[in-house]
Protein backbone atom coordinates (compact mmCIF):
# COMPACT_ATOMS: atom_id res chain seq x y z
CA UNK A 1 0.00 0.00 0.00
CA UNK A 2 2.92 2.34 0.82
CA UNK A 3 4.36 1.53 -2.61
CA UNK A 4 1.09 2.44 -4.32
CA UNK A 5 0.73 5.60 -2.27
CA UNK A 6 4.33 6.62 -3.00
CA UNK A 7 4.11 6.02 -6.72
CA UNK A 8 0.41 6.81 -7.20
CA UNK A 9 1.16 9.63 -9.62
CA UNK A 10 3.45 7.50 -11.78
CA UNK A 11 0.98 4.58 -11.79
CA UNK A 12 -1.82 6.93 -12.80
CA UNK A 13 0.25 8.21 -15.71
CA UNK A 14 1.12 4.66 -16.83
CA UNK A 15 -2.55 3.59 -16.70
CA UNK A 16 -3.53 6.69 -18.66
CA UNK A 17 -0.89 5.91 -21.28
CA UNK A 18 -2.18 2.35 -21.68
CA UNK A 19 -5.79 3.56 -21.87
CA UNK A 20 -4.85 6.14 -24.47
CA UNK A 21 -2.95 3.50 -26.46
CA UNK A 22 -5.97 1.18 -26.33
CA UNK A 23 -8.29 3.91 -27.48
CA UNK A 24 -5.81 4.91 -30.19
CA UNK A 25 -5.59 1.42 -31.66
CA UNK A 26 -9.33 0.84 -31.24
CA UNK A 27 -9.97 4.13 -32.98
CA UNK A 28 -7.48 3.23 -35.69
CA UNK A 29 -9.26 -0.12 -36.18
CA UNK A 30 -12.68 1.55 -36.27
CA UNK A 31 -11.36 3.99 -38.84
CA UNK A 32 -10.17 1.06 -40.94
CA UNK A 33 -13.56 -0.62 -40.65
CA UNK A 34 -15.88 2.33 -40.99
CA UNK A 35 -13.68 4.23 -43.44
CA UNK A 36 -15.05 7.78 -43.05
CA UNK A 37 -13.78 8.60 -46.54
CA UNK A 38 -16.53 6.43 -48.07
CA UNK A 39 -19.96 7.89 -48.84
CA UNK A 40 -23.08 5.95 -49.84
CA UNK A 41 -25.14 7.45 -52.66
CA UNK A 42 -28.32 5.89 -54.06
CA UNK A 43 -29.71 6.33 -57.57
CA UNK A 44 -32.98 5.00 -59.01
CA UNK A 45 -34.33 4.52 -62.48
CA UNK A 46 -35.72 1.99 -64.93
CA UNK A 47 -34.10 -0.31 -67.47
CA UNK A 48 -34.85 -3.63 -69.14
CA UNK A 49 -38.53 -3.17 -68.38
CA UNK A 50 -38.08 -3.03 -64.61
CA UNK A 51 -37.03 -0.82 -61.70
CA UNK A 52 -33.31 -0.26 -61.09
CA UNK A 53 -31.73 0.84 -57.81
CA UNK A 54 -28.02 1.50 -57.33
CA UNK A 55 -26.27 2.22 -54.03
CA UNK A 56 -22.63 3.13 -54.59
CA UNK A 57 -19.96 3.43 -51.90
CA UNK A 58 -17.27 5.82 -53.08
CA UNK A 59 -15.07 8.67 -51.84
CA UNK A 60 -17.51 11.36 -52.96
CA UNK A 61 -20.75 11.91 -54.85
CA UNK A 62 -18.95 12.97 -58.01
CA UNK A 63 -17.29 9.57 -58.17
CA UNK A 64 -20.62 7.86 -57.46
CA UNK A 65 -22.32 9.80 -60.25
CA UNK A 66 -19.59 8.77 -62.67
CA UNK A 67 -20.03 5.11 -61.75
CA UNK A 68 -23.81 5.45 -61.93
CA UNK A 69 -23.45 6.64 -65.53
CA UNK A 70 -21.23 3.65 -66.32
CA UNK A 71 -23.88 1.30 -64.93
CA UNK A 72 -26.61 2.98 -66.96
CA UNK A 73 -24.55 2.66 -70.14
CA UNK A 74 -23.97 -1.02 -69.40
CA UNK A 75 -27.69 -1.63 -68.93
CA UNK A 76 -28.54 0.26 -72.10
CA UNK A 77 -26.04 -1.70 -74.20
CA UNK A 78 -27.24 -5.00 -72.77
CA UNK A 79 -30.84 -4.11 -73.53
CA UNK A 80 -29.91 -3.21 -77.11
CA UNK A 81 -28.53 -6.70 -77.50
CA UNK A 82 -31.05 -8.97 -75.82
CA UNK A 83 -34.40 -7.19 -75.45
CA UNK A 84 -37.29 -8.66 -77.44
CA UNK A 85 -39.10 -5.37 -76.86
CA UNK A 86 -36.67 -3.32 -78.94
CA UNK A 87 -37.27 -3.98 -82.62
CA UNK A 88 -33.66 -3.23 -83.56
CA UNK A 89 -32.03 -5.34 -80.85
CA UNK A 90 -29.80 -8.22 -81.89
CA UNK A 91 -32.25 -10.80 -80.52
CA UNK A 92 -35.34 -9.16 -82.05
CA UNK A 93 -33.69 -9.09 -85.47
CA UNK A 94 -32.75 -12.74 -85.11
CA UNK A 95 -36.30 -13.76 -84.23
CA UNK A 96 -37.65 -11.77 -87.15
CA UNK A 97 -35.14 -12.70 -89.86
CA UNK A 98 -33.93 -16.26 -89.33
CA UNK A 99 -34.62 -18.94 -91.93
CA UNK A 100 -35.63 -22.45 -90.84
CA UNK A 101 -32.60 -24.79 -90.83
CA UNK A 102 -30.33 -21.91 -91.80
CA UNK A 103 -27.52 -20.48 -89.69
CA UNK A 104 -28.27 -17.03 -88.30
CA UNK A 105 -25.07 -15.32 -87.20
CA UNK A 106 -24.99 -13.81 -83.72
CA UNK A 107 -22.27 -12.24 -81.54
CA UNK A 108 -20.15 -14.90 -79.86
CA UNK A 109 -20.98 -13.74 -76.33
CA UNK A 110 -24.71 -14.19 -76.98
CA UNK A 111 -24.13 -17.60 -78.55
CA UNK A 112 -22.26 -18.65 -75.41
CA UNK A 113 -25.29 -17.66 -73.34
CA UNK A 114 -27.60 -19.65 -75.65
CA UNK A 115 -25.37 -22.70 -75.23
CA UNK A 116 -25.52 -22.31 -71.45
CA UNK A 117 -29.31 -22.00 -71.62
CA UNK A 118 -29.50 -25.16 -73.71
CA UNK A 119 -27.36 -26.95 -71.12
CA UNK A 120 -29.84 -26.02 -68.40
CA UNK A 121 -32.71 -27.04 -70.70
CA UNK A 122 -31.21 -30.52 -71.02
CA UNK A 123 -30.27 -30.86 -67.35
CA UNK A 124 -33.80 -29.93 -66.21
CA UNK A 125 -35.48 -32.09 -68.87
CA UNK A 126 -37.22 -29.09 -70.38
CA UNK A 127 -38.23 -27.24 -67.21
CA UNK A 128 -36.21 -24.29 -68.51
CA UNK A 129 -36.37 -23.13 -72.12
CA UNK A 130 -34.68 -20.25 -73.97
CA UNK A 131 -37.56 -20.43 -76.48
CA UNK A 132 -40.49 -19.70 -74.15
CA UNK A 133 -41.27 -16.33 -75.78
CA UNK A 134 -44.17 -17.55 -78.03
CA UNK A 135 -45.99 -18.92 -74.97
CA UNK A 136 -45.28 -15.74 -72.99
CA UNK A 137 -46.64 -13.63 -75.86
CA UNK A 138 -49.72 -15.85 -76.16
CA UNK A 139 -50.62 -15.32 -72.52
CA UNK A 140 -49.62 -11.64 -72.60
CA UNK A 141 -49.37 -11.37 -68.82
CA UNK A 142 -46.41 -9.00 -69.10
CA UNK A 143 -48.62 -6.69 -71.17
CA UNK A 144 -51.54 -6.74 -68.76
CA UNK A 145 -53.69 -9.46 -70.34
CA UNK A 146 -55.96 -11.23 -67.85
CA UNK A 147 -57.52 -13.95 -70.00
CA UNK A 148 -56.55 -17.64 -70.07
CA UNK A 149 -55.81 -18.77 -73.66
CA UNK A 150 -57.61 -21.72 -75.24
CA UNK A 151 -56.07 -25.06 -74.26
CA UNK A 152 -55.80 -26.13 -77.90
CA UNK A 153 -53.89 -22.96 -78.79
CA UNK A 154 -51.47 -23.53 -75.93
CA UNK A 155 -50.84 -27.10 -77.06
CA UNK A 156 -50.16 -25.96 -80.62
CA UNK A 157 -47.64 -23.43 -79.35
CA UNK A 158 -45.60 -25.96 -77.34
CA UNK A 159 -43.53 -27.25 -80.26
CA UNK A 160 -42.12 -23.79 -81.00
CA UNK A 161 -41.09 -23.49 -77.34
CA UNK A 162 -39.17 -26.78 -77.44
CA UNK A 163 -35.49 -25.90 -77.22
CA UNK A 164 -34.50 -29.24 -78.75
CA UNK A 165 -35.47 -27.56 -82.04
CA UNK A 166 -32.58 -25.09 -81.88
CA UNK A 167 -28.82 -25.53 -81.85
CA UNK A 168 -25.68 -23.42 -81.88
CA UNK A 169 -23.23 -24.11 -84.70
CA UNK A 170 -20.54 -22.35 -86.77
CA UNK A 171 -20.90 -18.95 -85.14
CA UNK A 172 -24.67 -18.86 -85.39
CA UNK A 173 -27.97 -20.25 -84.19
CA UNK A 174 -30.14 -22.71 -86.12
CA UNK A 175 -33.92 -22.95 -85.74
CA UNK A 176 -35.54 -26.15 -86.99
CA UNK A 177 -39.10 -24.84 -86.71
CA UNK A 178 -40.83 -21.73 -88.00
CA UNK A 179 -42.29 -19.12 -85.61
CA UNK A 180 -39.72 -19.82 -82.88
CA UNK A 181 -38.11 -17.05 -80.87
CA UNK A 182 -35.00 -16.98 -78.72
CA UNK A 183 -35.57 -15.20 -75.42
CA UNK A 184 -33.18 -13.98 -72.72
CA UNK A 185 -35.98 -12.91 -70.38
CA UNK A 186 -35.08 -15.51 -67.74
CA UNK A 187 -31.37 -14.63 -67.76
CA UNK A 188 -31.11 -11.06 -69.05
CA UNK A 189 -30.95 -9.30 -65.70
CA UNK A 190 -28.32 -11.75 -64.51
CA UNK A 191 -26.28 -11.11 -67.65
CA UNK A 192 -26.56 -7.38 -66.97
CA UNK A 193 -25.40 -7.97 -63.39
CA UNK A 194 -22.30 -9.83 -64.56
CA UNK A 195 -21.46 -7.06 -67.00
CA UNK A 196 -21.99 -4.39 -64.34
CA UNK A 197 -19.62 -6.14 -61.93
CA UNK A 198 -17.05 -6.37 -64.72
CA UNK A 199 -17.29 -2.61 -65.20
CA UNK A 200 -17.16 -1.91 -61.46
CA UNK A 201 -13.91 -3.88 -61.22
CA UNK A 202 -12.33 -1.24 -63.47
CA UNK A 203 -13.14 1.51 -60.94
CA UNK A 204 -11.70 2.29 -57.51
CA UNK A 205 -15.00 2.43 -55.60
CA UNK A 206 -15.37 0.65 -52.26
CA UNK A 207 -18.51 -1.29 -53.12
CA UNK A 208 -21.98 -1.25 -54.63
CA UNK A 209 -25.37 -2.94 -54.61
CA UNK A 210 -27.21 -2.82 -57.92
CA UNK A 211 -30.70 -4.28 -58.22
CA UNK A 212 -32.32 -4.80 -61.61
CA UNK A 213 -35.77 -6.12 -60.90
CA UNK A 214 -35.37 -9.41 -59.06
CA UNK A 215 -31.62 -9.66 -59.65
CA UNK A 216 -29.07 -8.03 -57.36
CA UNK A 217 -25.34 -7.59 -57.91
CA UNK A 218 -23.35 -7.17 -54.69
CA UNK A 219 -19.85 -5.81 -55.27
CA UNK A 220 -16.97 -5.10 -52.90
CA UNK A 221 -17.82 -3.92 -49.38
CA UNK A 222 -19.14 -0.94 -47.46
CA UNK A 223 -15.90 -0.23 -45.62
CA UNK A 224 -17.25 -1.24 -42.21
CA UNK A 225 -15.97 -4.81 -42.10
CA UNK A 226 -19.47 -6.29 -41.93
CA UNK A 227 -21.27 -8.48 -44.47
CA UNK A 228 -23.96 -7.14 -46.76
CA UNK A 229 -27.55 -7.60 -45.62
CA UNK A 230 -29.81 -8.31 -48.61
CA UNK A 231 -33.56 -8.48 -48.07
CA UNK A 232 -35.77 -10.92 -50.00
CA UNK A 233 -39.13 -9.60 -51.15
CA UNK A 234 -42.12 -10.97 -49.24
CA UNK A 235 -44.01 -12.83 -52.01
CA UNK A 236 -47.30 -12.02 -50.30
CA UNK A 237 -46.42 -8.57 -49.00
CA UNK A 238 -46.31 -5.07 -50.41
CA UNK A 239 -43.48 -4.07 -52.73
CA UNK A 240 -40.38 -3.49 -50.62
CA UNK A 241 -41.52 -5.64 -47.70
CA UNK A 242 -39.09 -8.44 -46.90
CA UNK A 243 -39.67 -11.77 -45.21
CA UNK A 244 -36.01 -12.67 -44.80
CA UNK A 245 -32.46 -11.34 -45.01
CA UNK A 246 -29.33 -12.93 -46.42
CA UNK A 247 -25.97 -11.97 -44.90
CA UNK A 248 -23.27 -12.34 -47.56
CA UNK A 249 -19.84 -11.12 -48.52
CA UNK A 250 -19.33 -9.05 -51.65
CA UNK A 251 -19.03 -10.19 -55.26
CA UNK A 252 -22.20 -12.28 -55.23
CA UNK A 253 -25.28 -12.32 -57.41
CA UNK A 254 -28.76 -12.86 -56.00
CA UNK A 255 -31.81 -13.55 -58.18
CA UNK A 256 -35.39 -14.14 -57.11
CA UNK A 257 -38.27 -15.49 -59.17
CA UNK A 258 -41.79 -15.45 -57.79
CA UNK A 259 -45.44 -15.70 -58.74
CA UNK A 260 -46.07 -12.19 -57.38
CA UNK A 261 -44.14 -10.16 -59.97
CA UNK A 262 -46.58 -10.23 -62.90
CA UNK A 263 -49.87 -12.08 -62.63
CA UNK A 264 -53.63 -11.99 -62.80
CA UNK A 265 -56.32 -13.94 -60.98
CA UNK A 266 -59.31 -15.69 -62.52
CA UNK A 267 -61.80 -18.01 -60.83
CA UNK A 268 -59.74 -17.93 -57.65
CA UNK A 269 -56.52 -19.04 -59.38
CA UNK A 270 -53.33 -17.04 -59.81
CA UNK A 271 -51.79 -17.06 -63.30
CA UNK A 272 -48.25 -15.72 -63.26
CA UNK A 273 -45.47 -15.10 -65.79
CA UNK A 274 -43.19 -18.05 -64.98
CA UNK A 275 -44.23 -20.71 -67.47
CA UNK A 276 -43.60 -24.44 -67.48
CA UNK A 277 -42.31 -25.12 -71.02
CA UNK A 278 -43.63 -28.68 -70.87
CA UNK A 279 -47.24 -27.62 -70.30
CA UNK A 280 -47.48 -24.05 -71.62
CA UNK A 281 -49.14 -22.97 -68.36
CA UNK A 282 -47.72 -21.01 -65.42
CA UNK A 283 -45.74 -23.35 -63.15
CA UNK A 284 -48.06 -24.72 -60.46
CA UNK A 285 -46.16 -26.83 -57.94
CA UNK A 286 -46.69 -25.18 -54.57
CA UNK A 287 -43.80 -22.69 -54.79
CA UNK A 288 -44.30 -18.94 -54.66
CA UNK A 289 -40.67 -17.75 -54.56
CA UNK A 290 -37.16 -19.05 -55.26
CA UNK A 291 -33.97 -17.12 -54.54
CA UNK A 292 -30.57 -18.21 -55.84
CA UNK A 293 -27.19 -16.93 -54.62
CA UNK A 294 -24.20 -17.51 -56.88
CA UNK A 295 -20.88 -16.02 -57.97
CA UNK A 296 -22.40 -15.77 -61.46
CA UNK A 297 -25.35 -13.56 -62.43
CA UNK A 298 -26.39 -15.58 -65.46
CA UNK A 299 -26.53 -18.74 -63.37
CA UNK A 300 -28.41 -17.16 -60.45
CA UNK A 301 -31.03 -15.70 -62.80
CA UNK A 302 -31.46 -18.85 -64.88
CA UNK A 303 -31.64 -21.16 -61.87
CA UNK A 304 -34.16 -19.05 -59.98
CA UNK A 305 -36.53 -19.69 -62.90
CA UNK A 306 -35.52 -23.31 -63.51
CA UNK A 307 -35.80 -24.29 -59.84
CA UNK A 308 -39.16 -22.53 -59.55
CA UNK A 309 -40.52 -24.63 -62.41
CA UNK A 310 -38.91 -27.83 -61.11
CA UNK A 311 -40.62 -27.53 -57.74
CA UNK A 312 -39.29 -27.90 -54.21
CA UNK A 313 -37.74 -31.36 -54.19
CA UNK A 314 -36.22 -31.39 -57.68
CA UNK A 315 -35.34 -27.70 -57.45
CA UNK A 316 -33.43 -28.15 -54.18
CA UNK A 317 -31.54 -31.09 -55.65
CA UNK A 318 -30.67 -29.16 -58.82
CA UNK A 319 -29.46 -26.14 -56.84
CA UNK A 320 -27.17 -28.39 -54.82
CA UNK A 321 -25.95 -30.06 -58.02
CA UNK A 322 -25.07 -26.67 -59.55
CA UNK A 323 -23.28 -25.62 -56.35
CA UNK A 324 -25.42 -22.57 -55.65
CA UNK A 325 -27.27 -21.54 -52.50
CA UNK A 326 -31.04 -21.21 -52.50
CA UNK A 327 -34.10 -20.16 -50.54
CA UNK A 328 -37.43 -21.79 -51.49
CA UNK A 329 -40.81 -20.51 -50.27
CA UNK A 330 -43.99 -22.57 -50.55
CA UNK A 331 -47.59 -21.43 -50.75
CA UNK A 332 -47.91 -22.51 -47.11
CA UNK A 333 -45.21 -19.93 -46.25
CA UNK A 334 -42.74 -22.64 -45.37
CA UNK A 335 -39.12 -21.76 -46.12
CA UNK A 336 -36.49 -24.28 -47.19
CA UNK A 337 -32.82 -23.39 -47.56
CA UNK A 338 -29.80 -25.20 -48.95
CA UNK A 339 -26.83 -25.98 -46.72
CA UNK A 340 -24.89 -22.82 -47.46
CA UNK A 341 -27.84 -20.64 -46.45
CA UNK A 342 -28.49 -22.12 -43.01
CA UNK A 343 -26.27 -19.60 -41.23
CA UNK A 344 -26.59 -16.78 -43.74
CA UNK A 345 -30.41 -16.57 -43.91
CA UNK A 346 -32.55 -14.88 -41.25
CA UNK A 347 -36.37 -14.78 -41.07
CA UNK A 348 -37.80 -11.28 -40.62
CA UNK A 349 -41.51 -12.11 -40.60
CA UNK A 350 -43.46 -14.31 -38.20
CA UNK A 351 -45.70 -15.26 -41.14
CA UNK A 352 -42.93 -17.53 -42.48
CA UNK A 353 -41.20 -20.51 -40.92
CA UNK A 354 -37.94 -22.22 -41.82
CA UNK A 355 -38.32 -25.97 -42.23
CA UNK A 356 -35.42 -28.27 -41.39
Amino acid sequence: MRFIAKYRHIITVVIAVFCFAGLFFAGKRMKELKNPDVNADTFSGTAMGTAVRKTIYAENRTKSEQVDAVIDDCLEETEKQISVRLSDSVVAKCNRNYAVDGIYEMPLDLLEYVEKELEIFRETEGAFSPCIRPIADLWGIEDGNDTVPEEKTIEEMLKVCDASNIEVEDGGIIFHEDDMAIDFGAVGKGIAGDRIVSELQKTDIQGAVVSVGGSIAVYGNKGDGRPWHIGIQDPRGQTGEVFGVIDIEGNKMISTSGDYEKYFEADGKRYHHIFDPTTGYPADNGLISVTIVSDNGFLSDALSTACFVLGLEKGMAYAEEKNVDAVFVTSQKEVYVTGGMKKAFRIQSDQYHVKK
